[in-house]
């Protein structure tokens, strides 16, 4: 802990401080457990639940390789639909949606 954030904090542990009150007045529960949540979905993902895993314990770079082995295939997947419904819809066999 910094000396900054000790002396916001107050130092005697107290959770009652003005800084942290400023800090918790916007604090969306939902939010926060959905971003929990996904990274514990990410580290599924990743394997890293398996204690042989070299990152087990570990959330290092869980976004990236979320991104990388996961998201951006099926974005990759769904870049080509969405060309191809743009081509049928160019050549008049795809009717707008209204």
């Amino acid at each position: 802990m910094t000396d900054a954030l000790a002396t916001k904090l107050n130092t005697a542990g107290a959770f009652d401080t003005p800084w942290l009150k400023e800090q918790l007045q916007n604090w969306d529960v939902v939010s926060e457990q959905k971003k929990a949540d996904f990274m514990e979905h990410m580290y599924g993902c990743s394997g890293r639940i398996n204690k042989d895993h070299p990152m087990h314990g570990k959330y290092t770079n869980l976004w990236q390789d979320f991104c990388i082995r996961e998201a951006g295939p099926i974005m990759r997947e769904r870049f080509f639909e969405m060309m191809e419904a743009v081509r049928l819809y160019e050549e008049g066999l795809l009717e707008p949606i209204s």
